[in-house]
């Protein structure tokens, strides 16, 4: 059965000793790799370069350095979430009350005071972990 012309063929696969990188580029490589390290020498010991290179890679995260975040107090969780209450109970009044209560003086700026009292809670979230 004669092959395919689209098919694409693997490259073959080098063939080394075992006893060291395949190319100088990659001794080169991981020898500097081993000096960057803490901790590392100038001696060239494949093996160990590689296993430290990897163990780095796998402590950092995929945007950098891993950062450990304390979670957020009970404190702020509940001003937030007092926060976004009060705004929303603060509307309510004034709708079911026709504008007399919760603050009769300032007519419909009660909205922009509701408003903004559900805006501060909802900011606050941003920083909720």
């Amino acid at each position: 059965m004669p092959e395919s012309r689209n098919r694409r063929r693997k490259p073959a696969r080098r063939q080394h000793g075992g006893t060291g990188p395949a190319t100088p580029v990659d001794a080169d490589l991981a020898r500097l790799a081993a000096e960057g390290l803490p901790g590392g020498s100038t001696a060239f010991d494949p093996d160990a370069a590689a296993n430290a290179v990897a163990q780095e890679l796998t402590e950092r995260t995929r945007h950098g350095a891993r950062e450990e975040k304390a979670p957020t107090p009970t404190w702020y969780k509940a001003i937030m979430l007092g926060l976004l209450v009060a705004g929303l109970l603060w509307l309510i009044v004034y709708y079911l009350f026709q504008g007399a209560y919760p603050v009769p003086g300032i007519g419909t700026w009660n909205i922009g005071v509701g408003l903004g009292l559900m805006m501060a809670g909802l900011i606050m979230t941003t920083k909720w972990r």
